[in-house]
């Protein structure tokens, strides 16, 4: 039997075997990774009196106040908000009661005979003589000077709360805080903050889930069936942190030039304290592909000792040869995958 027959006769029982092969999932790259948090922000604030620090050494719920910026200065303008307030709202007063005395005279001199007006004296002021007109705008402006101390004060404590929001920061979401400032011995007293511009103040990550991320950017690696992906970072102690298969988003690059496939794998809920702690770190992720039933893996140092490796420029060249009743499914690290061309 030669040697092209015998190639030939293995060619065809790998095809009749290979249905019946589950093929392990196979390492196909060793990629940069990171570990981030469901959600992440950082916050920052004005140099000042800084009070109310909360404890950061446990979860805080969404609207938890993390700080406040000079709370004795802001009572204090508080304070003289409800005095503006108050002036206001006793000027408003008076003028009404000028406009009410100067409507009183004007409808009783317009109830007045012609005969009796002649005899009037001082019935309006000098700029709003007695008519009807003069009494429409009396009215007016009386029905507006009400809306005024209706609406006033709300829309002077509505500013003011706005402009005072920023000197309150909470939790925009539930989660685990960091500060990154150096806290006084007693937290719960007031302080001194002079932080360097730009420095943040603290930080939020939302604990709810955590996820490995990889950019992928080989094509016949994008085109793959995502739920078949899965990464792990090695730990000590042998251990690993996995991932499965979540969601891929298009991000911009770190350098800001173009785009880049960004695949999330989320870590079980049983080693979020152990990606927790991993956040900022650099780290290798190994990307594995399971390519399901009825496929096979061989090695490539198998591959390249045929003779049939010298003549061929590629991998899919070498499989074509060799295995001419099979299809490449992919090229990992140190295997490639095929299946039989009969199999869907």
């Amino acid at each position: 039997m030669t040697m092209k027959r015998s190639r030939a006769l293995i060619s065809a029982l790998l095809a009749a075997l290979a249905p019946h092969l589950l093929a392990e999932p196979v390492q196909v790259a060793l990629l940069p990774a990171k570990i981030v948090p469901e959600q992440a922000a950082t916050l920052n604030m004005e140099n000042g009196i800084i009070s109310h620090l909360a404890d950061a050494s446990g979860r805080l719920e969404a609207g938890t106040v993390i700080a406040v910026l000079n709370e004795e200065r802001t009572a204090q303008e508080r304070e003289e908000l409800e005095l503006k307030i108050a002036r206001e709202e006793m000027r408003i007063r008076d003028e009404l009661r000028k406009l009410e005395n100067q409507r009183s005279k004007v409808e009783f001199f317009l109830k007045l005979s012609p005969r009796e007006r002649r005899y009037a004296n001082n019935m309006g002021a000098n700029d709003m003589p007695p008519t009807e007109e003069s009494l429409k705008d009396i009215e007016k402006r009386v029905s507006l000077l009400k809306r005024e101390m209706e609406s006033s004060p709300r829309l002077m404590k509505q500013d003011f709360e706005r402009n005072h929001a920023k000197n309150t920061l909470r939790m925009p979401f539930s989660g685990r805080l960091q500060y990154h400032i150096s806290q006084p011995k007693d937290p719960g007293q007031p302080f001194e903050l002079l932080n360097l511009p730009g420095r943040p103040f603290a930080s939020v990550c939302d604990d709810s889930a955590f996820y490995i991320t990889i950019n992928l950017s080989k094509a016949e690696l994008t085109q793959l069936p995502e739920k078949n992906f899965s990464v792990s970072v090695e730990l000590p102690e042998g251990k690993r942190l996995v991932g499965s298969y979540s969601h891929r988003t298009v991000e911009q690059s770190n350098s800001g030039k173009g785009d880049m496939l960004v695949y999330y794998f989320k870590v079980p809920e049983e080693d979020k304290d152990v990606a927790y702690n991993m956040l900022g770190s650099n780290a290798k992720a190994r990307l594995v592909y399971d390519a399901g039933e009825n496929v096979q893996y061989i090695s490539k140092l198998e591959l390249i000792s045929h003779p049939e490796a010298a003549e061929c420029e590629n991998w899919e060249q070498l499989v074509a040869r060799l295995y001419p009743q099979h299809h490449l499914v992919l090229i990992g690290e140190r295997n490639i995958i095929i299946r039989p061309r009969s199999s869907n």
